[in-house]
């Protein structure tokens, strides 16, 4: 596998969102000129870009997630010394798998309970836009488990580590 490959994997993520977005920006930008210059725009234009920048958000959350790019507060996690921010570390990365596996867990529901609802202009199952929640909130709740895992590793780490000096 080429390096290239490799990266486009490792970004896959990203690449997705951005194709997601870069898609609901040119049929938002074709129907509004359509629009303008024949008075008349594509019918399924909303639908495809609603349905895209859907996918764009969600699989851009996860993104951003991973690399650390959401606000947060930083009053609790900053404040202490290094063993209490690494262990307020691993409580936040329990919270956040907690969460994002329980909506995820949800999504799959409403998945399921909405299994027959069909789009009102492209007349195709709404699976393929409610499964946006599932992928986003599953990678959200991945990427917290490599988050709590490393988390635990430099709290453990660091506790043999002083644990270790002081003997």
């Amino acid at each position: 596998m080429s390096t290239a490959q490799k990266q486009l994997l490792a970004n896959l993520d990203v690449v997705l969102s951005s194709f997601f977005l870069c898609i609901t920006v040119l049929v938002v930008i074709v129907n509004v000129a359509l629009r303008y210059l024949f008075h008349s725009g594509l019918f399924w234009a909303e639908e495809v870009a609603t349905t895209s920048f859907i996918w764009s958000v969600f699989i851009g959350a996860a993104a951003a997630y991973r690399y650390k790019m959401h606000i947060g507060i930083d009053l609790i996690s900053k404040f202490g010394p290094p063993p209490w921010q690494a262990f307020v570390a691993v409580v936040i990365d329990c919270a956040m798998l907690v969460i994002n596996s329980y909506i995820a867990y949800l999504s799959i529901l409403f998945i399921l309970a909405n299994k027959l609802k069909r789009t009102p202009v492209l007349d195709i199952p709404a699976l393929y836009v409610n499964f946006a929640l599932t992928v986003g909130f599953t990678l959200l709740a991945l990427y917290a488990l490599v988050f709590l895992y490393r988390d635990i590793v430099k709290l453990f780490g660091s506790t043999a580590a002083r644990q270790s000096e002081a003997t």
